[in-house]
């Protein structure tokens, strides 16, 4: 079975198990494909993810809001899932808490948190991930609106525990234009700085680059079509991977 047909019976497996969604609870982006942002959930909100990608793997997060300027997360990866030899676990179980310091005026609003949760293989020997987790982070998050819909944009510096190969602090930006009601384009990008050294089996020394298109319905479902590194920077990869994200956020 082909990406496209998993994507179409998807789509069509949530209209028929979720016909009458609850108004969205989700009012700003806790994220943008990989990297966080300074948005938050509600005050008892909680938002579920799941990820299916390349390698039969498969990402499942939680996350869950408290007092309006905390939130904490916990996620679970596995690769090989569909396949006839055994699953891979990933050994470590993937742990988020974001606070907000600043909520957005005319200036930018302005969190920090700690996320473990990478995403790929995880490699006991190198304790990292394929793409390494942000680890301790802070970021800026200022939304706009235009004449075409909204667009937010982020920004922050972070430091991962990944270390052992590269210990180097790194960049990260990201951006969300939702040109029509319910349909977002974003972009995602990692500057790789603790990720570049030659030979690693890893980056390539460039920036890791990634888009997504993502509907929403109902407000309160999404679905998001990942297209991973279009820079190519990830080692002995020389082609597009492509991931299928399924988000659902209410409160308890």
């Amino acid at each position: 079975m082909c990406f496209r047909q998993i994507f179409s019976i998807t789509c069509c497996a949530v209209v028929m198990v979720f016909p009458n969604l609850s108004r969205a609870q989700l009012s700003e982006p806790l994220y943008v494909i990989d990297h966080p942002t300074a948005g938050l959930l509600q005050n008892g909100g909680y938002h579920f993810q799941g990820r299916l990608g390349p390698e039969s793997s498969i990402l499942l997060g939680l996350r869950v809001g408290f007092r309006n300027f905390l939130q904490v997360g916990a996620s679970f990866g596995m690769q090989r899932v569909f396949e006839r030899g055994s699953v891979d676990v990933n050994d470590r179980v993937g742990f988020r808490v974001r606070v907000r310091l600043f909520e957005e005026t005319e200036s930018p609003a302005l969190a920090v948190g700690f996320d473990s949760q990478g995403q790929g293989f995880y490699h006991g020997d190198l304790e990292r991930y394929d793409r390494k987790s942000p680890g301790f982070y802070g970021v800026l998050s200022k939304n706009y609106a235009l004449g075409a819909g909204f667009f937010s944009i982020h920004g922050g510096v972070n430091y991962s525990l990944e270390r052992e190969d590269d210990d180097d602090p790194n960049l990260f930006a990201a951006a969300e234009w939702e040109l029509v009601e319910s349909f977002a384009i974003l972009l995602d990008a990692d500057a790789a700085l603790n990720d570049n050294n030659e030979g690693s089996g890893f980056g390539e020394g460039g920036i890791y680059l990634d888009a997504a298109l993502r509907v929403t319905y109902g407000e309160s479902l999404s679905m998001m079509l990942i297209f991973r590194d279009l820079t190519g920077n990830f080692e002995g990869s020389d082609r597009v991977g492509r991931e299928f994200e399924i988000g659902f956020v209410d409160t308890f």
